[in-house]
């Protein structure tokens, strides 16, 4: 069985315990970034990326051209300060770098949009049960549907460029959580299939090697399918018109209010609008007197 990639903590007696793996490696701080960089790759593993999980804001964060050859994902609870942005600008558009902001604030909405612009990669982490989803449908809108050069905004993209009408699309590998794609460590090596089912303790492996030994492992069998289960139990999700494109991921904060099911019917319309735009081939252009 071919492992996914590995999401692990920065730790080296951890790293050492592997070998052949393809890694992404966890830091709390910018300093750490190029050390737990440099360790990945001398442990015989190969690094994905870094995943800054920092406590300051963007603008605040040591950001210097040493890291623009580390491919970054920088997770920062809000933009911070744009006059401070503007000082780490050329290392923000010249790295290998994406910003992640969750959406449980107006404000980083608005940030959001405002990095694109910029010419910077970023994504937006939703926010279960705090999300507005009027203010998501309208910077989903303006990442899939606007002209005017910007930088993609995640899952946006990602959902416009890949969905197909005849399929279903989990887009869950964005934000590491898609055991198709990473499995979760923590410090003594334990597998969860996310990083927060890894904080609360719920591990399905001591380790690596036990999911190398099956040739498909139940529990992760189970979460990828597991959207067919909701099929079956005729749940609300299955019939909402989004479907296709969300898979239940909301199911537990969808409400009477419907929010996540407006949403997900939208982003399946602007998919289809994207699809559209590329089969018409040219721009369309407006009569010229």
């Amino acid at each position: 069985m071919k492992l996914p990639k590995i999401v692990i903590p920065y730790n080296k007696t951890l790293l050492r315990s592997m070998s052949g793996q393809i890694v992404a490696v966890r830091v709390k701080s910018i300093p750490q970034a190029a050390e737990a960089a440099a360790h990945v790759r001398d442990s015989g593993n190969a690094l994905f990326c870094v995943i800054v999980e920092a406590n300051s804001p963007l603008a605040e964060l040591a950001l210097h051209d040493g890291i623009k050859d580390i491919p970054l994902a920088i997770m920062a609870p809000a933009m911070g300060k744009f006059r401070r942005v503007t000082a780490i600008l050329p290392v923000l558009r010249g790295g290998n770098i994406r910003i992640y902001l969750p959406c449980d604030r107006p404000d980083n909405i608005t940030s959001l949009r405002l990095l694109s612009s910029l010419g910077i990669h970023c994504c937006a982490l939703f926010a279960p049960g705090e999300t507005n989803w009027e203010e998501l449908a309208d910077l989903m809108t303006y990442a899939v549907l606007e002209r005017a050069p910007h930088a993609p905004i995640e899952p946006f993209e990602f959902i416009a460029s890949s969905y197909e009408p005849s399929s279903y699309l989990d887009w869950g590998r964005i934000f590491f959580d898609d055991p198709r794609h990473f499995l979760h460590l923590d410090a003594r090596g334990r597998v969860a299939l996310s990083r927060r089912e890894a904080s609360m303790g719920d591990f399905i492996a001591a380790g690596i090697a036990e999911i190398a030994a099956a040739d498909e492992f139940p529990a992760i069998s189970e979460r990828i399918n597991s959207w067919r289960y909701r099929l079956a139990e005729n749940h609300p999700c299955a019939f909402c018109a989004g479907w296709k494109i969300c898979l239940g991921r909301f199911a537990p904060e969808a409400g009477e209010d419907g929010g996540c099911a407006g949403f997900f019917q939208e982003m399946l319309d602007v998919a289809r609008q994207r699809g559209a735009q590329r089969a018409g081939g040219e721009e369309l252009r407006v009569w010229q007197p």
